[in-house]
């Protein structure tokens, strides 16, 4: 008898913690608040170290931002010093162990300006706003163990690059038609009436990541890039995609390998690797 009590008790416990203990939230010493669902005191990483994880983040009214289940590709991710005070996901991370489960909660524009490189907060989340992130830390990968990781897995062919790419979209829910050379254009605004034509200077800022949502380089946290367009000083893939945008203008260019670093990859970009960037035309000099 008193083992079924023991037991049902147990039980109670786990399911009141599945369902969210609003009070179960410890704050760490940044200012960040965490809640340790799960541990097995599993290795610690180091900064520098990539980071295989399965994350989601959301608003405060339950609504999904963001989740690394929508692609076939493991999300990658590398451990960095805080990107922000107050609290980060940098700073959660470099608690966690491999095996643990954790939710940390982050204020809106820190985390998705500064940690996520969003160059506008999502419409209906406020600034003050805390995104509730979900975060198991599957394994951490030293570096030379990541090269081979994605080399061995996605970057074989063209052929599985593509397959990625077409899982990626279905599971965005994005439908919009690729251009002759296979890129997505997605508009998020469009700026004033300023055209960019070839030959003009821009400024543009920009965040780049493999599929996978690894962000690779970005410009928000220092000065914008400047180039002239249409004078191969860039990408096939960016002469088109800042071609189509007006100064002032926002979008996303989804960039498939052959419009961009090809077969044989550039320094931290493996082989076959579709590219995702978030642009924004800060000027342009007619």
């Amino acid at each position: 008898m008193k083992k079924t009590l023991l037991l049902l008790f147990i039980f109670s416990t786990f399911l009141f913690s599945c369902n969210g203990d609003k009070n179960g939230f410890e704050t760490h010493e940044s200012g960040l608040q965490y809640k340790i669902v799960f541990t097995e005191n599993g290795a610690k990483p180091n900064i520098g170290d990539v980071l295989i994880l399965r994350l989601s983040y959301e608003t405060e009214t339950g609504k999904e931002l963001f989740n690394s289940a929508d692609t076939d590709r493991k999300y990658l991710r590398k451990l960095e010093t805080p990107k922000h005070t107050g609290g980060s996901i940098e700073d959660g991370l470099a608690l966690m162990s491999v095996g643990d489960s954790t939710i940390f909660k982050i204020n809106a524009e820190s985390f998705l300006k500064y940690s996520e490189y969003f160059s506008n907060l999502p419409e209906g989340v406020k600034s003050q706003d805390l995104i509730t992130v979900k975060v198991k830390l599957l394994e951490v990968l030293k570096h030379e163990k990541f090269d081979t990781h994605l080399s061995e897995r996605y970057h074989q062919s063209e052929k599985v690059e593509l397959e990625v790419l077409q899982t990626y979209l279905q599971n965005s829910n994005i439908n919009v038609e690729p251009t002759a050379s296979g890129m997505y254009f997605i508009e998020k605004h469009k700026g004033s009436s300023k055209k960019v034509e070839d030959g003009n200077n821009v400024s543009v800022h920009y965040t780049v990541k493999l599929i996978d949502g690894f962000v690779l380089e970005t410009t928000y946290n220092k000065a914008p890039i400047e180039f002239t367009v249409g004078d191969n000083q860039m990408i096939d893939a960016w002469n088109e995609g800042i071609g189509m945008m007006n100064e002032g203008g926002q979008a996303t260019l989804i960039c498939p390998s052959k419009i961009a670093y090809g077969d044989k990859g550039s320094n931290d970009i493996p082989p076959y690797s579709t590219l995702i960037f978030e642009v924004e035309v800060i000027s342009v000099q007619k």
